[in-house]
């Protein structure tokens, strides 16, 4: 793994104190990290990595987009589900010769398919569109800048076999999605040590036309909770650990729905409005896997800053765009945002 790069330790029981993501700065400062946390939390770092960082902080315009994160997820479903789409892509990826790696999650499976670098993520959400259609197990909002993998080899707290022990994250070869389901989760009782290089071409990432120019509009995604949500404030929570704007924007955005875009409310007014962002939220936390550092306490206090301050949802045109939230056309950039 690149180096330096931002990791991060995080507990897998609900509503427990967590901490914040960290930078480790090189190989052995990546390694001690690790064996203080392995077993006692869950250990993450970025998909991506980042060229630039400025006091322990990845800036976010250096990220090097060169690979596509394909999480195969079953939920409440059969893992065997997520185990026969992984098969599927997977043999798509060898019959193309494509470079991929490929892990077992503990409680999923892992792909990360490697192409040139590109400038814009909308290249990589794209070709994951393509390689996904029709595969229900893959998570629908696995392309982001800020999204986190488990680090290969550590214990996935939030997995048990059948005697109560976690399953590791472990590689995986071409050969062994030969195997039974049940032969993957006992070489996922321990660490594995071995390559899981695949292919001798890089993906190609499909060029994109500027927002202002293309025709390709996104779907509305399904509310989790009772308010619509766009597109790419969707796909920038609905992850482990979102970033703090990702939180800051989508809570602007519910404020904006229930204010109706007026600035100035009554106490009264406001406090309803802070009642019914935390009531979405909560919907949105209690999804498994998705915003594990959930507290609400603190949550509490940041919403009811903004929504007493009267703060706006960002615009697309100013913020959700440069910043790399964008994921396409919705209605919303139609209506001149």
């Amino acid at each position: 793994m690149q180096m330096p790069r931002e990791v991060w330790a995080g507990s897998h029981l609900r509503n427990a104190p967590q901490m914040k993501r960290r930078v480790v700065n090189n190989r052995n400062e990546f390694v001690d990290w690790f064996n203080s946390y392995n077993g006692k939390m869950n250990c993450y770092t970025t998909v991506y990595d980042f060229e630039d960082f400025n006091n322990g902080v990845k800036l976010d315009y250096s990220v090097v987009l060169d690979r596509a994160f394909l999480d195969f997820d079953a939920h409440d479903e059969p893992l065997q589900n997520a185990y026969d789409d992984l098969r599927k892509v997977v043999q798509s990826l060898v019959e193309s010769d494509t470079v991929f790696k490929m892990y077992f999650s503990g409680k999923g499976f892992h792909v990360f398919v490697y192409g040139e670098p590109v400038d814009d993520i909308r290249s990589i959400q794209q070709y994951y569109s393509k390689i996904s259609n029709g595969v229900a197990t893959l998570d629908r909002t696995g392309i982001q800048t800020n999204r986190l993998r488990r680090i290969p080899n550590s214990m996935n707290l939030s997995s048990s076999d059948s005697n109560g022990n976690p399953y590791f994250c472990i590689p995986l070869l071409v050969d062994d999605l030969k195997l039974d389901l049940e032969d993957i989760l006992v070489m996922a009782e321990k660490p594995r040590k071995v390559s899981s290089n695949n292919g001798s071409k890089l993906a190609v990432f499909p060029e994109m036309e500027a927002i202002e120019i293309s025709e390709v509009e996104v779907d509305i995604p399904v509310p989790v909770g009772k308010l619509p949500i766009l597109p790419c404030l969707h796909n920038a929570v609905m992850v482990e650990n979102p970033s703090h704007y990702a939180r800051v924007y989508l809570v602007q955005w519910y404020r904006d729905l229930l204010s109706m875009g007026e600035r100035v409310l009554s106490p009264e007014q406001n406090d309803q409005i802070h009642t019914t962002i935390m009531q979405e939220l909560e919907s949105i936390a209690g999804i498994e896997d998705v915003w594990l550092d959930w507290d609400s306490r603190t949550s509490s206090k940041y919403v009811r800053g903004i929504v007493d301050k009267g703060y706006n949802a960002p615009s697309c045109s100013n913020v959700l765009i440069p910043q790399g939230y964008c994921i396409g056309k919705c209605w919303r950039y139609y209506d001149g945002e």
